[in-house]
């Protein structure tokens, strides 16, 4: 019996530890326009993915806190960036991607882990067709 009771007690309490909360922030009391919502961990931090709106109650930005990987978002709803980051600073790293209202691709950059333009950078005119493209070597212009 006492091990059974310390057995359910363990489980309780690594269930607690690992627990996660779902949160929700609004602009107003009324909760009439959600700022923020996912789910945080047991130290209060988000986790997870999480996703983040306008005043005006559209969609603004998803940010999934374990790969920190944006997805950014048109007041209209059409996405128009995706992209990784480092949460402390801010900087790009990885492949970002912008896109037209329409859909269509706009450009595509790559940077390195300190965020220096590495790789092939190409912009796209609106119908999709090849403008530009520059190749960066560790924030360096290629010739």
């Amino acid at each position: 019996m006492k091990n059974t009771i310390l057995f359910l007690a363990m489980l309780l309490f690594i269930n607690y530890t690992n627990a996660q909360e779902q949160k929700e922030s609004y602009y107003n009391y009324a909760k009439a326009n959600i700022t923020e919502t996912g789910e945080i961990d047991k130290n209060g931090f988000p986790t997870g993915e999480w996703s983040y709106y306008l005043e005006s109650g559209s969609l603004d930005y998803i940010i999934n806190w374990e790969t920190n990987f944006i997805k950014k978002y048109y007041t209209t709803g059409e996405l128009k960036e995706t992209g990784t980051f480092i949460p402390e600073t801010g900087v790009h790293i990885k492949e970002w991607i912008t896109y037209y209202k329409n859909g269509q691709v706009k450009a595509t950059e790559i940077y390195n882990e300190n965020g220096d333009k590495n790789g092939e950078f190409k912009s796209y005119f609106e119908n999709g067709t090849l403008k530009s493209a520059k190749i960066f070597k560790n924030g360096v212009k290629q010739e």
